[in-house]
């Protein structure tokens, strides 16, 4: 019974460790009197490399003790073509603040400046959909004392954000 147990576990851990889901997790906390996003990604390191190596950089290697200044551009360029914020139409650019690695996870901080609070927001989601079909990215997003969390998949990655949720109750 004990070995039964026991092969039982030890099967669940080998599954688990290789990590069968595919999730990332993007916090966005507005702050008003900035008019700013703060933004902070989670994604597994292994996936996320494997995707920038999927782009055509099949040498890089995310790790600590590797040169960040050019894995920094690619991580860069790769959430600026994945994390879009649009408003009336146009693209909202954000400054990649940069990166640290924490055990199996990629945690990516950047700033999005003078975001226009009069007008409806999109923002689109396509974190690692061109590696892994099965990803998933959750969103959290924060405004004062809101909050509104979005699941984005292959089949939707696009939300809309009405003017008035950056309106602030006190």
């Amino acid at each position: 019974m004990n070995h039964l147990f026991l092969g039982f576990f030890l099967g669940i851990m080998g599954a688990l460790s290789s990590h069968n889901f595919y999730v990332s997790t993007t916090s966005i906390k507005f702050v008003p009197e900035e008019k700013t996003f703060q933004i902070t990604a989670q994604v597994f390191l292994d996936d996320f490399e494997a995707a920038l190596q999927h782009q055509g950089n099949e040498s890089v290697k995310l790790a600590p003790n590797i040169s960040q200044k050019k894995i920094d551009s690619l991580v860069e360029d790769y959430f600026k073509k994945n994390i879009v914020f649009k408003t009336d139409g146009e693209v909202i650019d954000f400054d990649f603040l940069g990166k640290v690695y924490k055990n199996d996870l990629m945690l990516a901080y950047m700033e999005l400046k003078r975001v226009p609070t009069n007008s409806e927001l999109s923002l689109k989601n396509t974190m690692l959909f061109n590696l892994l079909p099965d990803q998933k990215n959750i969103i959290h997003l924060k405004v004062g004392s809101k909050r509104k969390s979005f699941l984005a998949v292959y089949s939707k990655s696009k939300f809309e954000l009405p003017s008035d949720f950056f309106v602030i109750q006190n």
